[in-house]
């Protein structure tokens, strides 16, 4: 702990503009987890603005953009936002969108055009995967608490387990997924922040745990999946297959012994059986404390249903969408068109991040998107070697198929927080071959 607290013989390394804006992130991971003051968030990101400004000269900050093409268009793609807005039939609406929104133009300005040297860049990391972990540890203890007080199982599942912290467990897991990255990452490249191996590992089991009762169907996916391709990467590049094995066995194994003692999560992916829909059935919605049946609106179902919808917006406005103003009235129009009653009546969003900015602005802007906060950090890291920032991207990119995380302010923060970051500690002459 005492590397978190800057504590330790390294942190002199660190000159005093570091040690600022190092607590400052962290004080911002801390209002990640605020269940009702999100004002105090608003406050944080403010005192990093400001400090940012001081933190390199005009000059450095120019450098490193004409260096980090990707910045000029997560840039452009808030600019969108703006034209969109004043193009929009319900600009009130639309500039609604564009303000919850507003991060996507922020950390890529106070973050993305900063450099994080090395030992900043693993205490940021080790600082956010610790309080991700005592913020999970904190959410087990008070849904332990309500499940003995009623007896009922479900507490400890889902958005129940989150409830604490007042947020959506999507979100939450996606965060420990990055946090488990986080240690991993860490415990790969032997940094002194891991002084206390086994308290870590013991924290990446309390994590796994943690996601698995989340029950995201997606957040499981992606930690499973990302084992699995990095096993196979490291036995196909030492040419020994005997740790596949291994790691294999032990995936089934953990997976069997968590659906045992936590057989509810299995219900969300007994929902991917049934992927049949009619707009005009009015079945009830499944969930993971009920028996799911086929004549319920399911996770899978419903999302079918509502992209076939989403895509026929997209088909009529393919080149500048139908502005995010008018976004949610054109899915409704579409609703009513197909008599979906069960989607018209909830107004359900899109359930598809890309989707959605398809219909806000067309491919113009989806490709402006793709390329800014996508493939082009993504191909950046692939060159450096950084296999943190890949896996935290392509958690990004498998989460937002599932689910509209630019619909809600916490899904735009924690994504423009992080790209930010994996684009701010790339060294600015983008060393290929490095493994820093």
């Amino acid at each position: 702990m005492r590397f978190l607290f800057l504590m330790d013989s390294k942190s002199g390394l660190l000159s005093v503009k570091d040690k600022i804006l190092y607590t400052l992130i962290v004080i911002f991971f801390i209002t990640f987890y605020l269940p009702y003051w999100p004002a105090i968030n608003n406050i944080v990101i403010g005192c990093i603005a400001l400090f940012s400004f001081f933190y390199n000269s005009f000059r450095e900050k120019f450098d490193l953009l004409a260096k980090r093409k990707e910045l000029i268009l997560m840039i452009l793609f808030y600019l969108v936002h703006i034209i969109s807005s004043f193009l929009s039939h319900d600009q009130h609406e639309g500039f609604s969108w564009t303000t919850m929104r507003m991060p996507l133009l922020v950390f890529p300005i106070i973050i993305g055009l900063l450099y994080i040297g090395q030992e900043l860049k693993e205490r940021i990391i080790f600082a956010y995967a610790v309080l991700t972990t005592v913020a999970i540890i904190l959410c087990f203890i008070s849904a332990v608490k309500a499940f003995i007080d009623t007896e009922d199982a479900s507490l400890l599942y889902n958005d129940n387990l989150t409830l604490l912290i007042n947020k959506q467990s999507i979100y939450i897991a996606l965060m420990t997924n990055v946090a488990i990255f986080s240690f991993a990452y860490l415990l790969g490249i032997k940094s002194k922040a891991v002084s206390k191996r086994g308290l870590v590992y013991a924290a990446l089991g309390l994590l796994i745990v943690a996601n698995f009762l989340m029950a995201s169907r997606i957040g499981i996916i992606t930690l499973y999946g990302s084992i699995i391709c990095i096993t196979v990467w490291y036995a196909i590049k030492k040419r020994m297959f005997k740790p596949l094995l291994i790691v294999g066995g032990a995936v089934v194994v953990a997976l069997l012994v968590l659906v045992t003692f936590f057989p509810k999560t299995l219900n969300r992916f007994r929902e991917l059986e049934y992927t049949d829909y009619q707009y005009t059935h009015h079945g009830v919605e499944s969930h993971f404390n009920m028996k799911v049946t086929g004549d319920q609106w399911t996770g899978a179902n419903i999302r079918l249903a509502v992209w076939s919808c989403g895509w026929e917006v997209v088909k009529r406005h393919p080149l500048f969408g139908v502005h995010v103003g008018d976004k949610v009235d054109r899915m409704m129009d579409v609703y009513a068109e197909k008599k979906f009653d069960f989607a018209y009546n909830s107004r359900r969003n899109m359930h598809n991040n890309y989707l959605d900015i398809l219909e806000s602005f067309g491919f113009t802007g989806f490709l402006i998107f793709l390329f800014g906060f996508l493939l082009l950090p993504l191909i950046r890291c692939i060159q450096t070697k950084d296999f943190f920032g890949v896996f935290v991207i392509v958690a990004f990119i498998l989460s937002f198929i599932p689910e509209t995380y630019f619909d809600r302010s916490m899904g735009n923060m924690i994504f423009a927080f992080f790209i930010s970051f994996v684009v701010s500690y790339r060294k600015p002459e983008l060393a290929v071959g490095s493994w820093q």
